[in-house]
C-alpha cells in the first residue's frame, strides 16, 4: 500500500492542490487540457444546483468562499458553449472590475467619481465580453462596432442624467479639479468621452440616476436586436464574486443594470450571481425574481432532509463524492478513496469522512487546504493520513489561515447586517475572544463542581463518567445556540469561518421563536484546548440545547461591551441609564458643559490611525493578498509559484506585482535556483504592526 501511493503521490497532492483554488477555478490536466467540467460534483443528485443555474430563471448562488459557487459557473458556461448554439455565456469576475477601480486611483468608495468608475467599468465589461463571445457567432461584427462607436459618440447618453446635471448644485471648486474639464473615460474602461456637453464638471445630482451614464435599456434592446439577427436568443451573465464588492459598489451595478434587466423582464439576459450570505445588496428588486440557493452545508441540505442527522450524512457524502471523482480522474482510477486512510478497528473510513465534516463544515477549499497540510506528513512518505494529521492540519489550517485571513487583512468583509462600518473587525474580534473564553470556562466549572460532588445535570453527569480518558476528562462545549432574531450579530464571524451554523430547532424557553445552533471552528477549539463534538447515546440531541450554552444575551452584551459612555470634557463615565437622564438636557453630571458626552469606543483612535495609513498606502487586492501570504509565512521564504498556488493567482502575476512591491521596499527576495520572496520590516510596520490582535 505504500509503494501505491508513494507512486501515486504527486497526482494525490493535485486532488488536494486543486480544491484550494479560489476565483475562476480553472483546472488542467498534465496535457494542458482544461478539466473543470469532469471534476464538478454537485451537491444533490440529478445535478440539480447545476440545473438551477442553466434554467431560464434569474438566480443567486450564495455561500461562503471556498463552497463552489465558481465551480458551478464554469461548468455551466462550459454546457451553454458545447450544447446550446442560441445561446452566449458571459463570465465577468466583478472583483476584477473593482480592482481596476482602485488601482485608477479613487480610494472613496462612496464619491461620485468612483460610482461612475464603477458604473462605466461594468458596463464596459460587459459589453466588451459580449462582443468577443459574439463574434464567432453573428453574422457580421460590423453591426457590434457601429454599436460601440454610437456609444463613444455619446448617442445613448442618458437624457434623464444630463437633466439631473443641469439642476443640481454647483459642487466645490477642489471637487472640479479632482474631476478635470471633462470625465475621458478611457481610463474606464471605454474609449471616447462621457458626453459632448461637458456638463458632468459642473454639479453631480443626489438623485438615484446620477450615475446612469448611458440609457441602459437602449444599449441592451439593440444588442438583442444585433444577437437575434444571427439566432442568438439568450446571454447567461455569470457575475462572480459580487460580495466582493463594497456596499456602495454593489448598489451601483445593481441599480444600474441588474434591477433594470430583471424589472423589465427582459428575456434575453439571464443573470446568475455568485454572492456571500449577508452580503447581498438587491434594492428593491422582488426577491420572488431572482431566488437564492444556498452551498453552504446547512442552508442547502436542511429543507431535503427532516432532522440534523440528515443533514450531517448528506454533508458527508458530498465530501465522500467530491473527493472520489477528483481521486478518479486525477489517478485514473489507481487509488480508492479508502486507501489514503489510515483505516483499522479503531477509525473506520465513516470516522475519517465525519472528521473531516467537523474540520471542514463540507467546503470544498477548506477540505482542500487541510488535506493539503496533512499530505506532506503522511502520502508524500508513502504513508496513509491519519487522525492525528488531520487533526495537526485543521489547526495549523485555522492559525494560518482563518486566524490570520481574519486579523490582518486590509480587506476585511464584513456582514451587512453590521452597524459600525469602522470598528466592526475589532469588535468581531472581541467576541470571539469571549465567546471563546465563556465555553471554555463553561467545562472547567462543571468538572469543578462534579469534582465538588455540587453537579446536578444528569447529562454532564453521564458525559464526564462515559468519556474519562485517563485522567481527563472529556466534556465537549463547542456548540451554542443563539434565537432566530439574534443570529445576524454571528454573521460577520460565520463569513470568517470562526463560526459554522449546524442547525435550527423549537425554542426551549417561552414563545415560538426558533433557536439557531452554532459550532466554534474545528482548529479553533483543538488550539485553545475547547473539547469538539457532542457525546454519542440516547441524549445526543439534547445536549448542545442546555442552558449552559444559550448565548442569546451574552453575544449583545459583549458586542456592546466595547463602547464606553464619557464625557469628552471632564473624563466622567456614564451608565446607561445616567445617560438616559443626560439625554434630557444635555449637560454634563460632573462639569456642567453642554453636549459633551459621547458614545466613546475604546480602540476607535487606534483603528482609525491603521485604517488610514492603509488608505494611504493603497494598494490593490493582489498586493494586499501577496503581503498577507508572505506575513503569515514570515518565517520562511516563498517562491512566486508558493503564493500563486496559495492565492489562486499565474505565478506570472505574481511576478508582476513583486517588481512594485520589491521597490516599494515591502518585500526583499533572495535567489537560489530562483527568487525567493519574503516580507520586510517595513511592509510589517506599515500594514500589520498594529493588526487587530494588537489593538486588543
Amino acid at each position: 500500500m505504500g509503494m501505491e501511493l508513494l507512486s501515486c503521490s504527486v497526482q494525490i497532492e493535485k486532488v488536494f492542490k486543486s480544491l484550494m483554488q479560489s476565483g475562476r477555478p480553472d483546472v488542467y490536466d498534465d496535457e494542458n487540457n482544461n478539466i473543470t467540467g469532469d471534476l464538478y460534483v454537485d451537491l444533490f443528485e440529478q445535478d440539480y444546483m447545476l440545473r438551477q443555474v442553466l434554467d431560464n430563471n434569474h438566480i443567486i448562488l450564495k455561500g461562503r468562499r471556498g463552497t463552489g459557487k465558481s465551480t458551478i459557473f464554469v461548468k455551466a458556461e462550459k454546457i451553454i458553449q458545447q450544447n446550446e448554439k442560441d445561446s452566449l455565456p458571459i463570465y465577468i469576475n466583478l472583483q476584477t472590475c473593482y480592482e481596476e477601480i482602485k488601482t485608477s486611483g479613487s480610494n472613496d468608495a462612496s464619491s461620485h467619481l468612483t460610482k461612475i468608475r464603477t458604473y462605466t467599468n461594468f458596463l464596459s465589461e460587459v459589453l466588451k465580453s459580449i462582443q468577443k463571445k459574439a463574434r464567432s457567432k453573428i453574422r457580421d461584427s460590423k453591426d457590434f462596432d457601429q454599436l460601440f462607436q454610437a456609444i463613444e459618440n455619446g448617442e445613448y447618453f442618458d437624457a434623464d442624467f444630463e437633466r439631473s446635471i443641469e439642476v443640481a448644485a454647483t459642487i466645490e471648486e477642489e471637487n472640479k479639479k479632482s474631476l478635470g474639464a471633462s470625465l475621458d473615460i478611457t481610463s474606464l474602461g471605454l474609449s471616447g468621452e462621457l458626453g459632448k456637453n461637458n456638463k458632468v464638471n459642473s454639479s453631480l445630482s443626489h438623485q438615484r440616476h446620477e450615475i446612469r451614464l448611458f440609457s441602459i435599456h437602449s444599449i441592451l434592446k439593440r444588442i438583442k436586436e444585433i444577437l437575434e439577427n444571427s439566432g442568438i436568443n439568450k446571454i447567461y451573465l455569470f457575475l462572480d464574486d459580487f460580495s466582493e464588492l463594497t456596499k456602495e459598489s454593489q448598489m451601483v451595478i445593481v441599480d444600474s443594470l441588474i434591477a433594470p434587466i430583471i424589472t423589465s423582464y427582459n428575456d434575453t439576459f439571464k443573470i446568475k450571481i455568485a454572492a456571500y450570505p449577508g452580503r447581498i445588496y438587491l434594492g428593491s428588486i422582488d426577491s420572488t425574481k431572482i431566488p437564492t440557493n444556498s452551498l453552504d452545508f446547512y442552508d442547502a441540505f436542511e429543507q431535503s432532509t427532516s432532522n440534523y442527522t440528515g443533514v450531517e450524512k448528506a454533508a458527508i457524502d458530498y465530501i465522500k463524492r467530491t473527493l472520489e471523482k477528483r481521486l478518479e480522474v486525477f489517478t485514473a482510477n489507481q487509488i480508492k478513496l479508502h486507501e489514503i486512510f489510515s483505516i483499522n478497528s479503531r477509525a473506520t473510513l465513516d470516522d475519517y469522512l465525519k472528521r473531516l465534516f467537523e474540520c471542514s463544515a463540507a467546503i470544498p477549499r477548506v477540505l482542500g487546504f487541510i488535506l493539503n497540510y496533512c499530505y506532506l506528513g503522511s502520502i508524500n512518505n508513502g504513508n496513509p493520513i491519519t487522525m492525528n494529521n488531520i487533526d495537526n492540519a485543521s489547526i495549523k489550517h485555522y492559525e494560518e489561515n482563518v486566524y490570520n485571513d481574519f486579523i490582518n487583512d486590509a480587506r476585511f468583509k464584513q456582514s451587512f447586517y453590521d452597524d459600525k462600518s469602522l470598528l466592526d473587525q475589532v469588535a468581531q474580534k472581541n467576541l470571539m475572544d469571549e465567546m471563546v473564553k465563556y465555553l471554555y470556562e463553561v467545562k472547567r466549572k462543571v468538572i469543578k463542581d462534579y469534582q465538588d460532588g455540587k453537579l446536578s445535570n444528569q447529562l454532564f453527569i453521564e458525559t464526564l463518567e462515559n468519556n474519562k480518558r485517563g485522567s481527563a476528562y472529556w466534556l465537549p462545549t463547542s456548540y451554542f445556540y443563539v434565537s432566530k432574531s439574534s443570529e445576524k450579530l454571528l454573521k460577520t464571524l460565520e463569513l470568517s469561518y470562526i463560526v459554522n451554523k449546524f442547525n435550527e430547532g423549537s425554542s426551549r424557553g417561552a414563545g415560538e421563536e426558533k433557536d439557531c445552533y452554532y459550532g466554534l471552528n474545528y482548529g479553533l477549539c483543538l488550539s485553545k484546548k475547547i473539547d469538539y463534538g457532542r457525546p454519542d447515546g440516547r441524549r445526543k440531541s439534547d445536549y448542545w440545547r442546555q442552558d449552559e450554552f444559550d448565548l442569546t444575551n451574552f453575544i449583545p452584551t459583549i458586542l456592546s461591551n466595547i463602547e464606553t459612555i464619557q464625557c469628552t470634557n471632564c473624563g466622567k463615565i456614564y451608565n446607561d441609564i445616567e445617560f438616559e437622564i443626560y439625554e434630557k438636557n444635555k449637560n454634563c453630571f460632573q462639569c456642567t458643559e453642554h453636549n459633551t458626552v459621547k458614545k466613546i469606543n475604546k480602540f476607535e483612535k487606534k483603528l482609525k490611525s491603521k485604517l488610514d495609513e492603509w488608505r494611504e498606502k493603497s494598494l490593490p487586492n493582489v498586493h494586499i493578498e501577496i503581503l498577507r501570504v508572505l506575513y503569515n509565512h514570515r518565517n520562511s521564504e516563498l517562491s512566486a509559484s508558493d503564493i500563486g498556488t496559495i492565492i489562486d493567482k499565474h505565478h506570472l502575476t505574481i511576478t508582476n506585482a513583486m517588481r512594485t512591491l520589491c521597490k516599494r521596499e515591502y518585500v526583499e527576495y533572495n535567489t537560489h535556483d530562483k527568487r525567493y520572496y519574503s516580507i520586510t520590516d517595513r511592509s510589517i510596520s506599515d500594514f500589520f504592526s498594529d493588526s487587530i490582535d494588537n489593538l486588543m
